[in-house]
């Protein structure tokens, strides 16, 4: 496996193709959740990739402060392929995730919107409920914060 962090900048078209796919494959397909996927973010964000050989098999976005959240980073668009889940590349992800946050960002809190449903996952890393559940693009989410 490979783990790979880059701007939208230095991203290959192979790249951007690939979570691109991935996403649309899991968010949008596999969650039946017509929602714009493509949302003006990508390029202000940070785009961790975990290839498994050329197969994309788990990404996320890093947003340093002032992005989605004013005073604090964030990591979005969450997601694993689903022949890799179960196994520990989830797992794996998330803690990459942290740890780059955390090594950019070192006075920002961490934040996240969970599916509500993944809330208890987002748990064993450290993460807190903040506030009430919501709806978006009809899932439940929930605002959650690392706890330092």
């Amino acid at each position: 496996m490979e783990t790979i962090l880059k701007k939208f900048t230095e991203l290959t078209s192979f790249e951007v193709f690939e979570f691109l796919k991935l996403r649309q494959d899991v968010f949008i397909i596999e969650q039946d959740c017509i929602y714009p996927d493509i949302d003006g973010f990508d390029d202000k964000a940070l785009h961790l990739m975990i290839f498994d050989g050329k197969k994309l098999i788990a990404y996320s976005r890093i947003f340093e402060s002032g992005i989605k959240f004013d005073d604090s980073c964030s990591i979005g668009r969450i997601v694993v392929s689903p022949d890799s889940r179960g196994s520990t590349v989830g797992k794996l992800l998330i803690q990459k995730s942290i740890g780059y946050c955390k090594q950019l960002f070192p006075n920002a809190p961490v934040r996240i919107e969970a599916q509500s449903a993944l809330a208890n996952y987002y748990e064993q890393f450290g993460f807190i409920t903040e506030g009430a559940s919501y709806m978006v693009d009809g899932i439940n989410h929930t605002k959650m914060v690392l706890k330092s």
